[in-house]
């Protein structure tokens, strides 16, 4: 995939693209195997070219980023995570109806921040990453 609209991230650039990042950010946690990312991955593109002006789209692979995936907990492809300020705020696994996915991304757009404003964020030091 070769569009500017949609970032391809990893475990070594993560933190300088998601958990620094002022606007809202939607990743696709992908895998190259996955019929169902296929069938997600034109909506994700479209998506990310309409509000490219209010949030980062970005997707990584889990095939070859596994620290990232482990570090979020996911367990299958597709799944979609929301982060507002860094922070994990909405998930979704599986393929479902392209207008959820754009219904929320519109909400994360539109009330990410108030979701940050009533969560409290865990310390990395808690985990068992170093």
């Amino acid at each position: 995939m070769n569009e500017s609209s949609v970032i391809e991230i990893g475990d070594m650039n993560w933190g300088e693209i998601v958990e620094s990042s002022k606007k809202p950010v939607i990743v696709m946690f992908y895998s190259s195997t996955c019929p169902y990312c296929k069938a997600m991955e034109p909506y994700f593109i479209d998506y990310a070219k309409e509000f490219k002006n209010s949030a980062i789209f970005a997707r990584l692979n889990i095939e070859t980023n596994p620290w990232t995936a482990e570090r979020y907990g996911v367990l299958g492809t597709p799944t979609f995570k929301f982060f507002c300020r860094g922070r994990p705020v909405w998930e979704q696994v599986g393929q479902i109806y392209p207008s959820i996915l754009k219904k929320a991304v519109e909400d994360m757009i539109n009330y990410g921040e108030e979701c940050i404003k009533k969560s409290t964020p865990i310390g990395q030091d808690i985990t068992g990453y170093v």
